[in-house]
């Protein structure tokens, strides 16, 4: 009986495949043009001074060559944070200035691409004495002025909250597998709702260039999560490993990509956001999974950016180091 209903299924599908493929019609659409708008790229940790890079949006036909994307980034702005006491304006540092040599210092304390940094003139925007470093509880107010535009944001950098612990669990999603997994963290979280986080990692043992297998902290995909459903509860998670946009590293593209390795050492950043930066980050990651997928629904990024895009967002990092052995 089953099969008799799916064949005439299958054919009336398969006939409207064949009606449908046998016409044709040129379409020509006509896509309205927008204005580009100022994307901020922005934080400030614990310790650590305020970083931000300005760039604009691009169409989405544009193309995706280095150059164009270099051609994004914004390298003439007024870029001025306040901690609720003094107001600092921000110094410009442009990759064109760092000598070949720390390039792959720069990479890591920056977060982007050593070889983009190469190839492009990147400015970021930061403080370059101990006056103006992150502290716990404290809000920070960002003020971005570029291409005629006034950009404010404000964050908090929230009480951190570390892991209990950390550990490498094999993924055993193979027979026999016995080198690859993910990394887990137990966290107790505080009894108040509110709390939000975001995971980095980190390989610090080195490749077969000799070279560190990472040189930052990355993030990977769907990197954050927030209490809501786990307010006040002790409770285990894994994150698997992320890779840097366009990377083509052996690792990320053979059948050890997204796994860490038994041997690996890993520096684990997990550190304590805000609501709203969890917002953003949690729209970015749906509406860049979302793309391609015809059956999705559209997903419109949630910035705390006011007069542009992006997020501004404070940091309260812990770190554990793991070493993968089961």
């Amino acid at each position: 009986m089953e099969l008799q209903v799916l064949i005439p299924r299958f054919t009336l599908i398969a006939s409207a495949v064949a009606l449908l493929s046998g016409c044709s019609k040129e379409i020509t659409v006509e896509l309205p043009e927008t204005d580009p708008k100022i994307v901020v790229e922005g934080s400030i940790e614990t310790g650590q001074p305020p970083i931000v890079f300005l760039t604009r949006t691009q169409s989405f036909f544009a193309p995706t060559s280095v150059s164009s994307i270099a051609s994004t980034f914004i390298s003439d702005a007024v870029v001025t944070v306040e901690d609720g006491t003094s107001t600092f304006i921000l110094t410009r540092i442009c990759s064109e200035l760092i000598p070949d040599s720390l390039i792959d210092d720069a990479a890591a304390a920056t977060g982007i691409d050593a070889d983009l940094l190469r190839a492009a003139n990147i400015c970021a925007w930061t403080f370059l004495n101990n006056e103006l470093l992150g502290e716990e509880g404290r809000t920070y107010r960002l003020r971005v002025q570029a291409d005629g535009q006034e950009l404010r944001s404000v964050t908090t950098i929230p009480n951190g909250a570390p892991l209990d612990s950390s550990w490498f669990r094999l993924a055993n999603q193979r027979p026999n597998d016995d080198s690859l997994g993910f990394i887990w963290g137990r966290l107790s979280d505080p009894d108040s709702i509110g709390n939000a986080y975001r995971w980095h990692a980190r390989r610090i043992n080195r490749g077969a260039d000799g070279e560190p297998k990472d040189s930052r902290f990355i993030a990977p995909f769907f990197s954050v999560f927030e209490d809501r459903y786990i307010n006040g509860l002790t409770f285990d998670f894994a994150y698997n490993r992320g890779q840097v946009p366009y990377s083509s590293a052996v690792d990320d593209l053979n059948e050890e990509g997204g796994f860490f390795k038994r041997g690996d050492t890993v520096v684990v950043k997990f550190s304590s956001i805000g609501l709203k930066e969890f917002n953003f980050f949690d729209s970015f990651y749906s509406n860049a999974s979302s793309q391609g997928d015809v059956f999705s629904n559209p997903a419109n990024i949630v910035s705390n950016i006011d007069g542009g895009l992006g997020a501004w967002v404070g940091y309260a990092p812990r770190f554990d180091t793991v070493v993968c052995v089961p």
